[in-house]
């Protein structure tokens, strides 16, 4: 048979991963740590046998890597984490510490249910830390959109704990990532069977270990609906088999209708308790009214010039009245009064008693507007801003509401690449505009001192504010925000890349980041102007690093661009910065819309004069550089084509047809190969088939091939 003779190649393009020869999975397993994917845990594969060449401690330190930075309870990054006020919340906390010592059977899960603000994770945080926690062991993840919302790596976290507090589950998960080092690559189905299931229930030690328990805040906060529902079909799903399960769960959350609608159905229900934190109840109130006196306590014992009977018995009064059992409300309302770099702490709270009286909640169900209240002192705090700094103010909240350091590497203990100089550099801002821009958001936002900036990241105080601001109908900030906060991550990004148009090099290695690893130079990247430029004083940071990361930042909206078809990005520009500026293409790369770019009929022959696709015989084509997958494009005629031709496909081929095919119609048809390739040439005589492939190099073939160039 003979194949077409023509053939469009996109150059160094890695496609996902597909199925691979045994001898391709031998050469790759020097791979993976490369690649970016978790390594090989201190083993390689020689033939069956398996060799241990690290000890324990590395092994930890690698998985580590895999968890979500500061999502458990005692970790730096929540220091000091919110917990519950002495003497408050008490009923709340005794029913959850006896569910915990109490539950049997299927029933092994209880669910924390409130609106924003009530205080979910404070509840949370005092169960855990609770002397009289029932528990022989504990894991925690502490969801938040404060950079600790990546759902893929939940699993991970509670493992990571387990492993650290007994020896007996460490050496079965360092076993199973031994045999299996693509574990924490794999589903989320597939970790939580080896991670969590089998290690409790099959292993007799920690099955009779007494109870576990896994705490959950902030489930609606990870970021993804679909993946929330799907880590608690999984914990469900142990309840429900395993009855005698020694694990115990504690699930926080919001009211989502998603969350809610799963927990309402027919199965679902007699595995779990439910309790709710209600807004505006009298236990609330009592609450917030007894923490808000022991705040003004302490206000006065640390500002001398206050007067001993401030506030008045009925204002505070009012205030507690005005929270509705929100702590959120009550704590911005403490960080404003006490905390305010702008006004005297009387003068701060005669401010917000006005704000209560032109907003009065007489006659309106709080059920309806739980957070009337709180939107209102909001809007009083943005309004502090002047008009002369609100265009950087708007700025910053723009990003904090879009997710701005998604591609970077999320905050550690010591160290994160996302942080505060790196937003400001990004943003063209310095120093003293992005304080001077903050300096009335103080009650609201977590703003990074001079000497911290390097290594902490600006954050809201309560998702509460950040919800607020993206929301037009409650704080008229922004009837887009998405589409004003995507335009200015474009021209930050182009601004960016224009300093730097032949890439950055730095210290002559890959440059890793969410969705591939950056290529260095053949540029310095060096002519990347900086706003913020550092000094003397900042230890384990300097220039070279903030141009790194802002050079990282731009080439991630350039991948997200070209993932949701913006047509800014669709450019030659970005398009070969794609296929030939990084070296290794990780999981969520947007192979399918970059190959549906380059060879979209109407762009092609552009892409092709400016080299970009390049035409071959295909004699000329070289299948050893065929990492794994072939992709063909193929199309039937709409004319001269006859009933009953043969497809050109085989039992390797997988081919998704557009359509069915009619006479006077093209038909696409676009097919995927792996390793042979077989070419069933039409009987009829008439039909002539045309194909496009792209393919795979490995970064030592695509190191040479740039070095011939």
């Amino acid at each position: 048979m003979t194949p077409p003779q023509q053939s469009l190649s996109s150059g160094p393009l890695i496609p996902p991963s597909g199925p691979v020869s045994p001898q391709q999975q031998h050469q790759n397993q020097g791979m993976f740590h490369q690649a970016n994917d978790f390594t090989v845990m201190g083993t390689f594969i020689e033939g069956n046998v398996i060799h241990n060449n690290v000890t324990s401690n590395q092994f930890m330190k690698e998985f580590l890597e895999k968890t979500i930075p500061g999502a458990q309870f005692d970790s730096s990054e929540r220091d000091p984490p919110p917990r519950c006020h002495p003497t408050t919340r008490l009923a709340i906390l005794d029913r959850c510490l006896s569910f915990i010592r109490n539950c049997d059977g299927k029933q092994k899960i209880r669910w924390v249910v409130g609106a924003a603000g009530v205080g979910k994770s404070a509840v949370m945080q005092s169960v855990v830390e609770s002397p009289e926690l029932p528990v022989s062991c504990h894991a925690s993840v502490f969801f938040s959109i404060n950079g600790r919302n990546d759902a893929t790596k939940a699993i991970a976290t509670i493992s990571y704990q387990f492993a650290v507090k007994s020896e007996v589950y460490r050496q079965v998960i360092e076993n199973e990532i031994s045999r299996d080092p693509s574990l924490l690559q794999s589903s989320m189905e597939k970790q939580f069977n080896k991670l969590i299931v089998e290690p409790f229930i099959h292993e007799p030690q920690l099955d009779s270990a007494g109870r576990v328990l896994i705490i959950i805040d902030g489930l609606d906060e990870c970021n993804h609906p679909r993946i929330q529902l799907n880590l608690l079909r999984h914990i469900c799903n142990l309840c429900i088999k395993y009855p005698s399960s020694p694990l115990v769960w504690l699930i926080a959350s919001r009211p989502e209708t998603h969350i809610t609608s799963f927990f309402a159905r027919a199965e679902i229900t007699p595995i779990y308790e439910k309790v709710d934190i209600p807004v505006d109840s009298d236990e609330g109130r009592a609450d917030v009214e007894w923490f808000l006196r022991d705040e003004f306590t302490e206000m006065k014992k640390v500002i001398d010039s206050l007067d001993p009977q401030w506030p008045k018995e009925q204002d505070l009064r009012k205030l507690a009245n005005a929270s509705g059992g929100l702590f959120a409300y009550a704590q911005t309302v403490i960080r404003y009064i006490g905390y305010s770099t702008t006004g005297s702490p009387t003068l701060q709270f005669s401010d917000v008693l006005n704000v209560i009286d032109n907003h009065p909640m007489t006659d309106v169900p709080r059920e309806d507007h739980p957070m009337a209240s709180l939107d209102a002192l909001y809007a009083r705090i943005l309004s502090n801003v002047p008009s002369r700094i609100m265009i950087n103010t708007r700025k910053l909240l723009l990003v904090l509401a879009s997710g701005w350091n998604s591609v970077l590497p999320q905050p550690r203990p010591l160290f994160t690449e996302a942080n505060f100089i790196v937003l400001c550099n990004w943003l063209g801002m310095t120093a003293d505009e992005a304080y001077a821009a903050l300096n009335h958001l103080r009650s609201v936002l977590r703003v990074p001192g001079r000497d911290k900036a390097h290594k902490q990241i600006l954050e809201s105080f309560h998702k509460s504010f950040i919800d607020y601001v993206s929301d037009f109908t409650r704080s008229g900030f922004s009837p887009h925000i998405k589409r004003e906060a995507q335009r200015l991550k474009n021209q930050c990004a182009f601004r960016i890349l224009k300093e730097a148009p032949d890439g950055i090099d730095f210290f002559g290695a890959g440059y890793s980041m969410r969705y591939c690893t950056i290529n260095p130079g053949p540029g310095t990247g060096d002519k990347i102007a900086l706003s913020w430029p550092v000094v003397d004083g900042y230890i384990g940071w300097d220039n070279c690093k903030t141009r790194l990361n802002v050079y990282k930042l731009a080439i991630g909206e350039v991948i997200t661009g070209i993932k949701r078809g913006d047509q800014t990005f669709q450019n030659e520009f970005c398009i070969r910065l794609l296929t030939t500026g990084l070296e290794v293409y990780d999981m969520g790369f947007p192979f399918r819309a970059l190959c549906d770019l380059l060879f979209d009929e109407s762009r092609r022959d552009g892409f092709m004069m400016h080299g970009i696709l390049k035409q071959m015989p295909l004699k000329a084509v070289n299948t050893s550089i065929i990492f794994d997958v072939v992709k063909l494009h193929f199309r039937r005629p709409a004319t001269g084509a006859v009933t009953n031709v043969p497809h050109p496909q085989n039992s390797s081929c997988d081919h998704e047809w557009d359509s069915e095919w009619q006479e006077g119609k093209d038909q696409d048809s676009k097919t995927t190969f792996v390793w042979e390739l077989q070419f069933v040439n039409p009987e009829d005589g008439m039909s002539e088939w045309t194909y496009q492939f792209w393919c795979r190099r490995s970064p030592e073939e695509h190191r040479m091939y740039r070095s011939t160039v």
